[in-house]
């Protein structure tokens, strides 16, 4: 079992990070390591239409505007950030992931 780090090694270790990042930041990548991910970009149309949604009901599902589905489906835009990870997930796991919105959504009252 690892030792929990005393304050004093923390601060010591958050400031030799601050140091690489200023460093880095700086253009002496020498002593930094650089951590880079790329999350692929799925077909949202290819997507939208394996899910057998309209691209209002797709937005709406995944909480973004009809204009940026369609940028996004038409290349002149691509989705970033948290957009990108739900599509990613979506692709591979449309079950979990729908199950997840439509338990999240609030149920229209009955007549």
């Amino acid at each position: 079992m690892k030792k929990r780090k005393t304050e004093e090694e923390a601060a010591e270790h958050l400031a030799e990070s601050l140091e690489q990042a200023l460093k880095w930041f700086q253009g002496d990548a020498s002593d930094v390591t650089v951590h880079t991910f790329t999350i692929e970009v799925p077909d949202v149309a290819k997507l939208r239409r394996k899910l057998k949604l309209t691209q209002a009901d797709f937005a709406l599902k995944i909480g973004v505007p009809v204009a940026t589905l369609r940028n996004w489906e038409q290349g002149r835009r691509y989705p970033t950030g948290p957009a990108r990870v739900l599509l990613n997930v979506l692709a591979r796991r449309p079950d979990l992931v729908m199950e997840a919105i439509e338990a999240s959504q609030p149920v229209e009252a009955a007549e």
